[in-house]
């Protein structure tokens, strides 16, 4: 046998094994820490560029508006998660803008992304 035909048989089957490595590792959770994602869920993602995006996550009864960079994360907003299902999503004019007697944080999600948006 030739030395380059050895060599792409040996390279391929590199790759073989490194792909069933993977895959094995993959389908037995090896790796993922200890909670393994329970309680854990990812509900929406929007993608603000290359790098940059708003996550909502839910974790422990609490739904958490992240925004996530390159070198950092940052908590935007955290609601108890049955009042943030419970929100319908209130009027345009009333997302952007509390009444007199409501609190900026009780706004919805939406509405706090437009005046933090609004800001810059």
């Amino acid at each position: 046998m030739s030395p380059l035909v050895s060599a792409v048989l040996s390279f391929v089957f590199v790759i073989g094994l490194l792909l069933a490595t993977l895959w094995f590792v993959r389908s037995r959770g090896i790796g993922l820490g200890p909670m393994n994602g329970q309680g854990l869920r990812v509900v929406n993602s929007l993608r603000l560029g290359g790098k940059h995006r708003l996550d909502v996550v839910e974790y422990g009864g609490r739904r958490l508006l992240i925004g996530v960079a390159p070198n950092q994360i940052t908590l935007l907003d955290n609601q108890a998660q049955d009042a943030a299902a419970t929100d319908t999503g209130p009027s345009e004019a009333s997302d952007t803008m509390p009444t007199a007697g409501e609190p900026s944080s009780a706004l919805s999600f939406a509405g706090q992304l437009k005046q933090f948006m609004q800001r810059d």
